[in-house]
Order: C-alpha cells, then structure tokens, then sequence
C-alpha cells in the first residue's frame, strides 16, 4: 500500500502519452494587449489593497465572520473514503494525518489557520503553502498565505516540476516588479470560490459586493456629517424691502436670541419697488431620515448580503422579520452559503494534501456536523421507516452515532416486535387459566 501511495505521489499513474487539447485555456487573457498567455508571464489579480480595506468595513466584517465563524467551529476528521474499510496501516496514516493538521506549524492550530483561509476566500482566493518534513512523526507542515499576493501561470502544463505559482512581495502586480517566489503545485493549495473557465482567478463575495460596499461607505459618510453638524434644512428669506443693516439685525438677533448654536442661511435683498416681498421659508434638503438615506442604506446592505449568499437579516436588515422568516433564512444561508464554502475546503485538503502531498490515496477529509437535518423532520422519517418495517431502532440510532440500546425489541423490525409482544401476552393467558384451572381443581 505504502509503495503504491509512493508512485501515485511521484505520478507514476499518469499515462505516457497523454493527449494534448486542442482548445485554448482561459481565452480571454488573449485580449488584454499582452500577446498571447505563456508559462514564463504570470497573470496577476487587480486591487488587491483596495479589497483588503474594504474587508475591515462593518458589513462586510460582519459578512465574513457570518461565513467564516460557523465553519472554524465544526469539527473534522480524517477517514477512508467510501467503500474502503478501516484496518491497521489506514489507521495509522489517520492518526498520523489528523495530528499533522491538528498542529499545522508552530505558530498555528488548524482553527487558525483556517480562519485565515477563509478570510482571504472572501477576498477572492485563499492559499495554504505545504511542505513535507523530515520527521516520521510529524511529516507534513502548512502555513498560510496572503491569497492576493499569489500570481498564476495561466499556461501551467501540468509538469509537477514546473512553477504553477508565483508569490510577488508587496503586491507588485503590474509586471512582478519587486521579489518574487515560484511555488510548484504540491507546494501550495490555492482555493478559488467561484471558478470559471474565462480566468485562473476565483470571485471572491467581497469582490461581487466591492462597489456596494462603496457607495454604503459613501453614504455612510454623508449620514454622519448630516447627524454630527445638525444643519438646519431650511432658510429664510426675510424679503427684498429689508437693507443690509436690517439684514444683519435680524441675522445677529436669529443666531443669538433663536437659533444659539448653528449656522442657518438667512438672506435677503432691496428692491426698487413700491411693494416687496414678504418673509418667506426655503426649503434645502429633506430632514430626519430621509436626510440621511436610511432606506438607500438599507438597500445597499441588502446587496452587499446577497454577494455573500447571505440573508439581509445577517447585516442587521431586520424589516419584517419573525422567527419563522428568521428560521427559514438561517436554514438557508446554511445550505447556500456555509455548506458550499465548506464542502470546497474540504475537496482542496483531500486532493491536495491528503492525496496529492501525502499520498493518502484511500482517505479524505471531511466536516462532522455540516450536514445539520431538521430534528422534527428527522424524527417523523423514522416513525415511517420504523412503521413500514423498514429499519429496526439500533440500526437508526447507528446513523445517528448513538450506542445501540440494550432493549430486546431494539434489533427488531415493528412487526417482529409486535408479534414478540402479542406472543408473550398469549403464553401470560395460558399461564393464567392454567393456574385458574388448577386452583378449580384444587378446590
């Protein structure tokens, strides 16, 4: 097993003469003005910074962590793929792989280190560089990395001892202008959210949100100088009769005597005429909350949760929410936001590191508790399954990582327990009118 694992690792499996395609991979790259993609340009991901600092906004912290906080916190496990039955040496690659993840380097823990790499997925593309060590015990090391520092070969042949990767120091993006670090395939695990065959890149959810993160920013902005200086929305106009003099009267006595503290427009002008115009009040902007564009904001907040799969409720949008919509949206970004996200890290550990790296062929990783079921539904599954005699009580609790139970009816099907019961209530009657018979006979 070992030897096979061994050859696997070093691509012995692959076949001598594979075929060459004959379509051009991702030609879209073709049309930016740099000729044609070849192995020696790396192809770079645009504003790296400008994504970095709109992830230390609010709503997209609160975003992230609604992504990243539930799935740190499930546990995991290292076990046979299906099919394969656990023995002595699977069981020692298990144990020897879970203690490896378990303390990926000196610095991190696997919670650590996937809470970084799920902050740079949001971002648009996570990386874990992974190496293997000279000690039995502890072979395989991992550390995160900056994803938006990665640069791609879009022309990368697939040859295991060619540079897939490339690592540019200070995000030199333009033309990899600073320090640059070429990675192989093996050496580094680069997790794209939302592939797609016109760019080597993954989309990340705050690259879909980045221009409603802006303009909420904007808004946002606006809303605080409005609230902070309290300007006044109207103005005066005390009329075109009234001279400078009486101008400035009526302005020293309005920002004395009235108003105190702010600033309000008062203007005026002398006419000519006969007859001028009286007081008047101009309206400037709207004020309360449509002066702040509260329902603009809260539009925003809704597309910037959508980005992320998420529901508005998630970003503090709580209009006509009840525990049943509240339930329904939480089950939901469930299954639409955190299972996806999830199941992708998983597939990445197990082709990468457990079965690339490693070698591990016949094991995978996998989340425990990801596949949540609705307790009440769960539960009526089994009556009807228990009551067609389709499963018997140990076999159920089995799925469910329950100890067997101790009942005698608890490896029957319903209708072999019922004919137990009606059987003992038969031979309880006869032992009774037994007993009666002899009693009479007794007597």
């Amino acid at each position: 097993m070992a030897i096979l694992d061994f050859f696997k690792r070093r691509g012995a499996g692959r076949r001598r003469a594979a075929p060459e395609r004959d379509t051009s991979a991702y030609p879209l790259f073709n049309q930016v003005g740099l000729g044609p993609i070849n192995q020696k340009r790396a192809a770079f991901k645009p504003t790296p910074r400008n994504l970095r600092a709109f992830s230390r906004t609010p709503y997209a912290r609160r975003a992230i962590n609604a992504l990243k906080n539930p799935i740190k916190l499930l546990d995991w496990e290292i076990r046979p793929v299906k099919g394969i039955d656990v023995n002595p040496e699977l069981q020692r690659q298990i144990d020897l792989l879970t203690g490896c993840l378990r303390n990926p380097n000196n610095d991190d823990s696997f919670h650590s280190l996937i809470e970084q790499v799920i902050e740079d997925i949001c971002c648009g593309a996570g990386a874990i560089e992974q190496r293997l060590g000279g000690d039995p015990i502890r072979p395989l090391w991992m550390w995160p990395v900056d994803g938006l520092s990665i640069q791609l070969f879009p022309a990368w042949t697939g040859d295991p001892n060619e540079a897939r990767y490339q690592q540019t120091i200070g995000y030199n993006a333009a033309y990899t202008a600073g320090k640059s670090i070429l990675l192989r395939s093996d050496e580094l695990i680069y997790l794209k959210p939302n592939p797609s065959t016109a760019s080597p890149f993954g989309l990340g959810p705050l690259e879909v949100a980045f221009q409603s993160i802006s303009r909420i920013l904007g808004v946002g902005e606006f809303a605080g100088n409005v609230a902070s200086n309290a300007r006044p929305s109207i103005a005066i106009d005390i009329g075109d009769s009234a001279s400078a003099e009486t101008l400035a009267a009526f302005r020293n006595y309005w920002r004395h005597e009235v108003e105190g503290q702010g600033q309000m427009p008062i203007f005026g002008s002398q006419s000519s005429g006969e007859k001028g115009r009286g007081y008047s009040v101009l309206k400037l902007f709207p004020d309360g909350d449509n002066a702040l564009f509260l329902k603009w904001q809260e539009f925003l907040k809704s597309e910037i949760a959508i980005a992320f799969d998420l529901s508005p409720q998630n970003l503090g949008v709580e209009r006509d929410v009840n525990r049943n919509t509240a339930e329904v949206g939480e089950d939901r970004d469930w299954v639409s936001a955190i299972k996806p996200m999830a199941h992708m890290i998983a597939a990445y550990l197990t082709r990468e590191t457990v079965q690339g790296l490693m070698g591990f062929s016949q094991l995978e990783f996998a989340w425990l508790g990801l596949d949540r079921e609705d307790e009440m539904q769960a539960a009526n599954v089994y009556a009807t399954l228990y009551a067609s005699n389709a499963i018997t009580p140990n076999e159920h609790r089995a799925l469910n990582g329950m100890a067997p139970s101790l009942s005698p009816f608890a490896d029957m099907l319903l209708i072999e327990a019922n004919a137990q019961v009606a059987q003992e209530a038969a031979n309880q009657a006869a032992q009774q009118a037994e007993r009666a018979n002899s009693r009479a006979l007794g007597n």
